[in-house]
């Protein structure tokens, strides 16, 4: 059996956070804890969000930072694919038109999902080319022959799906992970229904007009899902400052969606939310040991003999402590799961 470890590096959807605190310490604490264990991960680098720091940057503004957070997230990406980490493409649209204004970044919430982007500006296949196109100059820098084949849509939003399937096909990206079972969203932000998606297959080749169905006679884009199974929403949430700040509004940093999710709701309609169930998808920052063994115990009784690779995710940005990651490092090797990349898993499922 195994596990890719994936994680999102990038700031919070609302540009806000701090390179330093929520995206270089992390994944410094994450890559140490990888390679202590010889695990190599994948690294989804939200490239759009770097290129518009770096050209603030490189007209005199510092926003606030009194070291330089290009030359820092630059030498982590770098560390990271020379010591074999994999990496690849990671879009949020929001940061497309996106412009410093006093002290902060306004960004484009009307362009929060890849899958209807729209601008006059570009479109979806342009944004995939540039994106990927920079991606692979700063990784070629210290690996020459990188190559950029895999996308991650911001917030799982990669639908509708269509005229992303067509660019990514166009532009040389081969898979996508976006897709989580079970998953959905119907907000002002994210809008996706992955309710239908099967729970018992590793990949699939997707359909030109519906990556989440299969359609084998089509190789040219395939889906490879994040792991996820329903559960009550509390359990991802028992870091008390965090459920302060969604219940009662406290200063722990939380998502864009939960607190559209929260927001409206009275403190009773809030309870029961949190009582309530949905999707998980599999997180090794967020994730407490024992949701670790419910998601290692539900493989081992329902999918042994279906399918044997699970994509992990996790975010720096939520990245409290090295708990959650040395527990699941732990359990996976107790079990003798192995760790592979994404793009390992992608040239293992293509052949």
């Amino acid at each position: 059996m195994h596990l890719a470890l994936t994680f999102d590096y990038e700031l919070f959807g609302d540009g806000t956070g701090d390179v330093f605190e929520h995206m270089i310490k992390p994944t410094d604490e994450i890559l140490r804890i990888c390679e202590s264990h010889g695990i190599k991960t994948t690294l989804f680098f939200e490239v759009l969000e770097y290129l518009k720091l770096k050209e603030e940057w490189e007209k005199g503004n510092t926003m606030g930072y009194s070291n330089n957070p290009i030359t820092a997230i630059e030498e982590q990406v770098h560390h990271a694919a020379q010591n074999g980490h994999d990496v690849q493409l990671h879009l949020h649209p929001q940061w497309v038109h996106a412009k410093w204004t006093g002290n902060k970044w306004r960004l484009d919430m009307g362009n929060w999902r890849l899958g209807d982007f729209s601008s006059t500006r570009y479109s979806i296949e342009e944004l995939l080319a540039a994106s990927k196109q920079a991606v692979e100059q700063l990784v070629r820098k210290v690996q020459p022959d990188y190559e950029c084949t895999i996308l991650r849509a911001g917030a799982y939003n990669i639908m509708p799906s269509d005229e992303v399937y067509k660019a990514m096909k166009k532009v040389g990206l081969q898979a996508d992970s976006s897709v989580y079972p079970g998953g959905y969203e119907n907000g002002r932000l994210s809008k996706y229904d992955y309710r239908s998606v099967p729970l018992n297959k590793d990949y699939w080749w997707a359909a030109p007009k519906d990556i989440r169905k299969s359609l084998a006679e089509h190789k040219d884009i395939m889906e490879i899902p994040v792991f996820a199974l329903p559960q009550r929403r509390i359990h991802k949430l028992l870091n008390r400052d965090k459920l302060a700040s969604l219940v009662f509004g406290g200063k722990r940093k939380i998502s864009s969606v939960a607190k559209e999710k929260m927001s409206k709701r009275s403190f009773i309609e809030k309870l029961r939310f949190l009582f309530g169930k949905e999707a998980f998808t599999w997180d090794f920052c967020l994730f407490s040991p024992y949701l670790h063994r419910k998601f290692f115990s539900y493989i081992e009784r329902h999918l042994i003999g279906q399918r044997n690779t699970f994509v992990i995710i996790g975010h720096p940005k939520s990245y409290q402590s090295d708990r959650s990651l040395t527990a699941l490092i732990k359990q996976a090797k107790k079990r003798k799961y192995t760790f592979k990349t994404l793009k390992e898993v992608h040239e293992t499922f293509s052949h």
